[in-house]
């Protein structure tokens, strides 16, 4: 059907500009504020983008491993780790998330804090780590399990030991043992982070628990 001649084209209404312009300025100021946080990690923290020996767009690093003890048992452990700043705090500490899978089917999310060898640079190779996790609580004041760890890096991986807190926080067979840092240590259990997703962590533990 032919147009009228004094027919006049469709205008966006007032409404729908005014609509899509604060969602429009929402979107830039994200943006804007995301570059910003990455350049002040650029700056500060260098060595989060290569984190596990190679370059990573997102200063963060992710990896998940098997704990053997002869006294408690199997674990698998995950852990997500990105640089910490605040008062107080070197420019090689670092904060996360995890979580912990017992051969008993117990699952336990973890808070992850801790700290690299210092003025690293970009290179983390040979590095040493120090980083603890213990059970999140947002409200409640149980922690237990906590847990230690102590190692380097040696990339890909990262290769750690428990310094013995896995056998003061459980007993044999995987159950929870309370007040973990009242019991003595009885082994020290070693730990290889390999870099994987959640998802691979969770194959492990589905994997333990169907043996």
């Amino acid at each position: 059907m032919e147009q009228a001649p004094n027919a006049q084209p469709a205008i966006p209404s007032v409404q729908s500009r005014s609509t899509r312009s604060p969602l429009v300025r929402l979107l830039i100021f994200f943006a804007l504020a995301g570059v910003f946080f990455l350049a002040i990690d650029a700056v500060f923290t260098p060595w989060a983008f290569f984190m596990g020996g190679h370059f990573h767009f997102n200063p963060k690093w992710a990896g998940w491993g098997r704990m053997h003890s002869n006294i408690v048992g199997d674990y698998v452990i995950y852990m997500s780790i990105s640089p910490y700043f605040g008062r107080g705090r070197s420019l090689t500490d670092i904060t996360g998330r995890g979580a912990l899978c017992t051969q008993r089917g117990d699952n336990y999310t973890l808070d992850v804090g801790g700290s690299f060898e210092r003025h690293p640079g970009i290179d983390l190779q040979g590095k040493t780590a120090v980083i603890y996790a213990h059970n999140y609580s947002r409200y409640g004041s149980q922690y237990d399990p906590s847990l230690e760890f102590r190692g380097k890096w040696n990339n890909p991986d990262l290769v750690l030991d428990d310094h013995g807190s896995l056998t003061q926080a459980f007993y044999p067979g995987g159950k929870l043992a309370a007040h973990s840092n009242m019991r003595p240590i009885q082994e020290v259990v070693p730990l290889k982070l390999h870099e994987g997703s959640r998802a691979d962590f969770d194959a492990a533990c589905a994997a333990m628990k169907s043996r």
